[in-house]
């Protein structure tokens, strides 16, 4: 028997007009969610893949690993994270989740990669896998980055996020979207910003998409309120940081999501399916009404585990959050993810991409595509593209915001593609800015704020 409420809950959602489109690298048509799996514990990833018939199984298998780690990071182990017997090449993709943890899970090596040159060789190991496989994936940078369990240090993070994105770039590799990743029961400081910089962000220009990660259906439930007690519930820190990757122009990743405080209920104990329908109702009906609210959610990977016996999980009241166990969740999901907005496995996350390359138009905008750091205290680094049809003439200025020209950066020709220019304001006041990009009849503008 299935929840009557679905069928209906599923052409409604089919119906829905309002979808988001951004335009970021691997991102799914307008109104499509990438299904992936994530935490392969004891080859759950493949029991979770044997509930869906034929080519429905997940298209994104998400690899946890840590730099250096316990066994340290190899160019053998990192192939073999993203060749193993459970990735089909043929029709699935990895999303690679990474942190820099020493041996001790409370040393965060952030700071020493972005002071040091101690971890560098890392990023050799990297490049040569990447290079080795040679199949675009998604690459989760740090985990959720400010969550206390995750001690990275503010200020500091952002950095070793945007070294690893460039240094990656300026050694050819191209083939990943980064993901920047959040779990509500951190702190809201994710869109802080002072002098120094942003607190956490690492900017726009090395950010592909944001993540969230939801475990409990406090962290998303739209009946929920937004504030508690004069701050944001972890419901409303989840909405928060939606509207912030909103502002950003960013789709977003639920890189990790699993019902940990739902028992399911295996069918031997459940034969009329009551418990099934309860925790239905109780932590998937919310879910999905949730994804609906906010079109910006363009994936996730479900953890179908049973979390008592994961590590510590067990001892922190984690519970068994595995579908497979129990009838009306296994068949509400399965029909879920096997309908229109779900893309499964098969899918090539690239195609739109080699698609622009095919037409020889990969650059087809001319925008300033971001501000780093913003607000900043003395220089600031603005990335711009410029497509084929504005390279005969363009010019980058700063105005103040009577609309006065403060400083030209740059006037002429430029070739087509992403290029970027400091600007030093040691020489102006503290205040708002324009910067303002213009070419033939297109114009594009960016809010400089700049701190003493």
């Amino acid at each position: 028997m299935r929840i009557a409420f679905l069928s209906l809950f599923l052409v409604l959602l089919v119906a829905s007009s309002s979808f988001a489109h951004y335009g970021a690298k691997y991102e799914p048509p307008d109104g499509k969610i990438y299904h992936g799996s994530g935490w392969d514990y004891n080859g759950s990833q493949r029991i979770y893949e044997d509930m869906f018939p034929g080519d429905h199984r997940p298209l994104i298998l998400q690899v946890n690993v840590s730099i250096p780690g316990t066994r340290g990071t190899d160019v053998a182990r990192t192939v073999q994270a993203f060749t193993r017997n459970i990735t089909h090449p043929d029709s699935q993709y990895i999303e690679y989740s990474m942190h820099w943890q020493g041996r001790d899970a409370t040393v965060m090596l952030d700071s020493i990669y972005v002071f040091t040159d101690q971890w560098d060789r890392y990023v050799d190991t990297l490049e040569a896998a990447f290079r080795q496989v040679n199949r675009p994936f998604f690459f989760r940078i740090g985990f959720e980055f400010n969550g206390s369990w995750n001690p990275y240090h503010p200020w500091i993070y952002p950095q070793a996020f945007r070294k690893l994105v460039l240094e990656l770039r300026q050694r050819g590799i191209n083939n990943f979207a980064t993901v920047w990743c959040y779990e509500p029961d951190a702190d809201a400081s994710f869109a802080d910003s002072t002098r120094e910089g942003w607190k956490w962000y690492p900017g726009d220009d090395v950010v592909d998409w944001f993540g969230l990660d939801l475990f409990q259906v406090e962290h998303f439930d739209p009946a929920l309120p937004d504030s508690q007690r004069g701050g944001l519930s972890r419901k409303g820190k989840s909405e928060a940081f939606l509207r912030f990757a909103e502002a950003r122009g960013k789709p977003v990743y639920l890189n990790e999501f699993s019902s940990i405080h739902t028992v399911s209920t295996p069918d031997s104990l459940d034969p009329n399916g009551d418990d099934g329908r309860a925790d239905w109702e109780a932590f998937f009906a919310p879910f999905f009404q949730f994804v609906e609210n906010h079109p910006n959610i363009k994936g996730w990977n479900y953890i179908d585990v049973d979390w008592n016996v994961v590590g510590h999980y067990g001892e922190q009241g984690w519970r068994d959050a595995r579908i497979e166990i129990n009838r009306v969740l296994r068949e509400n999901w399965v029909e879920w993810m096997i309908g229109e907005r779900l893309i499964n496995a098969g899918w090539d996350i690239a195609q739109e991409l080699k698609i622009e390359e095919h037409s020889g138009s990969q650059i087809a905008d001319f925008s300033i595509r971001s501000t780093y750091p913003n607000p900043f205290n003395s220089t600031v680094t603005l990335t711009y593209s410029v497509a084929p049809r504005f390279v005969e003439s363009v010019e980058l200025g700063v105005y103040d915001l009577s609309g006065r020209l403060v400083e030209r950066l740059f006037t002429g020709r430029r070739t087509a593609g992403e290029h970027s220019v400091i600007w030093n304001a040691d020489s102006v006041p503290a205040g708002l800015y324009i910067a303002r990009l213009e070419g033939g009849e297109k114009m594009e503008a960016r809010k400089l704020v700049l701190v003493r």
